[in-house]
């Protein structure tokens, strides 16, 4: 038996569920994939009451998340770092790669040496490069994944369609 295939408890845990998950149980159970395209959708969709996507993110946002992990991490950036370009380099990155670069990167002996040697885009590149990226193929997958589950994707024509009359 595979004991990463989820598919194993698939049975226990439907009947684990309808038999002690109720409105008064205060239990909420958190599903997570990266690999949507393994699963059945309809299970999933009747499986979890609610679901909620959390994209990557875009440039503006990235962005952001580069400059504030770096001063998290005691980092400092030169007033002509260039932060745009680690933004449009991170496109299909995820916050925790991003994160997980920064980290990387700045070293508790790093930071003590960026007063004499200011960080580089170059030292970035890397570790950025060593994290898991998603292509847009993938990506268009997963928000197709989530449009069903979440029913996002027929609300979404709904709308257009009142708004084309």
């Amino acid at each position: 038996m595979e004991l990463v295939n989820p598919t194993r408890i698939k049975k226990t845990i439907v009947k684990w569920k309808a038999k002690w998950i109720t409105e008064e149980t205060r239990i909420t159970i958190i599903g997570c994939t990266s690999e949507p395209h393994n699963g059945s959708k309809k299970d999933f969709k009747k499986f979890f009451d609610r679901s909620i996507y959390f994209p990557y993110p875009d440039y503006t946002t990235s962005r952001q998340m580069w400059r504030s992990f770096i001063q998290h991490k005691g980092g400092t950036l030169e007033p002509d770092f260039p932060i745009h370009t680690l933004a449009h380099v991170s496109k299909g990155y995820s916050a925790g790669s991003i994160k997980k670069a920064c980290d990387w990167v700045l070293t508790p002996h790093r930071v003590k040496t960026i007063v004499d040697r200011p960080l580089k885009l170059s030292e970035f590149i890397g570790p950025l490069s060593l994290c898991i990226n998603t292509d847009e193929e993938e990506y268009d997958e997963f928000k197709n994944f989530t449009d069903f589950v979440s029913g996002d994707g027929v609300r979404r024509k709904q709308i257009e369609m009142t708004i084309k009359g």
